[in-house]
């Protein structure tokens, strides 16, 4: 035996290791290949049905979650754009825009529906959408052209006699009283807003005949007698004490000067011209008030008849239109 044949070759046992690790490494890989994919990931994505997503937004809706119901809808509208109650989604929206006060974006989105979906079957329903939101919006001329348009266009439908109502209304609110007589006279006696309509044209009877004060006269009855202006808005006691005060100085001046006490005479006179000149605004801004006063009093006395819920009963004909039945 040679001395080379008896020795150990060191580089065996390295390949012996390596080629283990390779191997286990493909079986490893092997295996893997064979696991179903849902098997490998316990996470599943979440997927809702569209009525499951309508329901959830309803469900916010009816607990008064406007805002997250916006979220839910537009939800739906992204996942479904083409489900048959996609138009009614969006007109949600624009009701809850409406009931949370957003007066801004609910002009956006009802602008948006009538350009989206011009040919709907709730088309008259969201011009009347649209007439309401520009009345809160203080835009009354332009609330009237479309209830005007609901008028004109769709003279057999219930939504008539609310848009008349609401045209009263909102003459009744600017103070134009023949006008908002006139629009509510046109409310049948068999219409659901006969009686609301009855009791406004009451209150329009009323504020008509209320006397509103001329800021122009109070101040041109304050400078031709202090005191007379104020007497004009119903200020007595304004009126007394301007008239003392100013007199008081006026006759106080005339003594200075009339005893040769000139410089006395001169610091009363400035004394007197801004008591007078004081009379003079204090009338005008006081009959202002007056009218702001009266103007608020109006206000009020309207308030609660301009409060039309949604969901208010309506003939079956168009109970889909506001109550939003799906």
């Amino acid at each position: 035996m040679t001395q080379r044949s008896g020795c150990i070759q060191p580089g065996r046992p390295h390949h012996v290791f390596v080629g283990l690790l390779l191997l286990t490494v493909a079986v490893t890989m092997f295996l893997g290949s064979g696991i179903p994919a849902q098997a490998q990931s316990p996470l599943h994505p979440m997927e809702f049905s569209p009525e499951q997503v309508l329901e959830f937004a309803h469900h916010l809706f009816s607990e008064q979650e406007y805002f997250r119901a916006i979220g839910e809808y537009q939800r739906f509208l992204f996942l479904y754009p083409d489900n048959p109650q996609a138009q009614n989604a969006a007109l949600r929206i624009v009701q809850c825009y409406f009931r949370g006060k957003r007066w801004h974006q609910a002009l956006e989105a009802v602008n948006a529906f009538l350009r989206g979906y011009p040919q709907s079957s709730l088309h008259w329903e969201a011009r009347f959408l649209k007439a309401r939101t520009l009345g809160e919006l203080g835009r009354g001329e332009e609330a009237r052209k479309e209830y005007g348009a609901i008028i004109e266009d769709q003279p057999g439908s219930p939504l008539v006699a609310e848009a008349w109502y609401l045209i009263g209304l909102s003459y009744a609110k600017e103070g134009r009283w023949l006008e908002a007589d006139q629009a509510l006279s046109q409310v049948g006696s068999e219409e659901l807003f006969y009686a609301r309509a009855k009791k406004v044209q009451q209150i329009v009877a009323e504020e008509s005949e209320a006397k509103r004060k001329d800021p122009s006269l109070a101040g041109f009855l304050a400078a031709f007698l202090p005191g007379a202006g104020h007497l004009y808005s119903d200020r007595p006691r304004d009126a007394a004490i301007a008239f003392v005060f100013t007199g008081a100085f006026a006759w106080a001046t005339y003594e200075a000067f009339n005893q040769d006490h000139e410089g006395l005479g001169v610091g009363l006179a400035v004394v007197t011209a801004a008591f007078y000149g004081g009379n003079i605004y204090s009338a005008v801004n006081v009959a202002h008030k007056y009218n702001d006063r009266e103007e608020r009093r109006q206000q009020e006395r309207l308030a609660p008849y301009g409060k039309i819920s949604f969901d208010q009963p309506r003939a079956p004909s168009v109970s889909l239109s506001l109550k939003f039945s799906f």
